[in-house]
């Protein structure tokens, strides 16, 4: 394995999956508030692992699995501690809740069962999703449940899980960093299902 497999985007993105156990953890023991902290500092690395790859060219396809791979588990983990923490809050908004969860899990489902690996595609409209479910999380543990911002997050998850859906089912090729659907069809000539990543 090269030494540039271990740079720090990489390593961020090993921490936030080391961090995925110990979070279920603090959710099913009831620590809200130790749990609200790590999950913070969690998906506080993904940003910085996204900058740091860019700024100092340490983008490699390990990397990005490594990347989905953390942000699937820290999905996860995350609908865990709402679970076991702030379920009850969301009360006549349950089972759109559990629709949203399942755009979120269905297109690496697609991605196992067509190409063996989870759904590593990174669109842009999934990137703006994460930042909307990440300040809805964030608000969730800090205020509490507010019903117009769940709605927004759950109309633009939609969208996103549409977009990758399309590109999931189309591709003949394991899709990696499409951007978007604009992107895949601009691209598919050259690329034929794997973007530069």
């Amino acid at each position: 394995m090269r030494r540039d497999v271990w740079n720090i985007p990489n390593l961020l993105s090993l921490f936030r999956l080391l961090s995925v156990p110990v979070l279920l953890y603090l959710a099913v023991k009831g620590r809200e508030h130790d749990f609200f902290v790590l999950w913070l500092i969690s998906v506080s690395t993904d940003a910085l692992d996204g900058f740091l790859a860019r700024r100092f060219g340490w983008q490699t396809r390990l990397g990005a699995l490594l990347d989905s791979l953390a942000d699937s588990f820290i999905y996860l983990v995350t609908v865990a501690g709402i679970y076991f923490l702030k379920w009850e809050d969301f009360g006549a908004y349950q089972m759109r809740a559990m629709l949203l969860l399942a755009f979120l899990i269905l297109p690496d489902v697609v991605a196992l069962l067509r190409f063996g690996k989870i759904s590593s595609t990174h669109l842009y409209t999934s990137k703006a999703g994460g930042l909307l479910q990440t300040f809805f999380v964030f608000y969730l543990f800090w205020k509490g449940f507010h019903p117009g911002l769940f709605n927004v997050v759950f109309w633009w998850t939609a969208l996103a899980f549409t977009e990758n859906m399309i590109i999931l089912i189309s591709a003949q090729r394991y899709p990696s960093n499409v951007k978007g659907l604009w992107w895949w069809y601009g691209h598919r000539d050259r690329a034929h299902g794997v973007n530069e990543g």
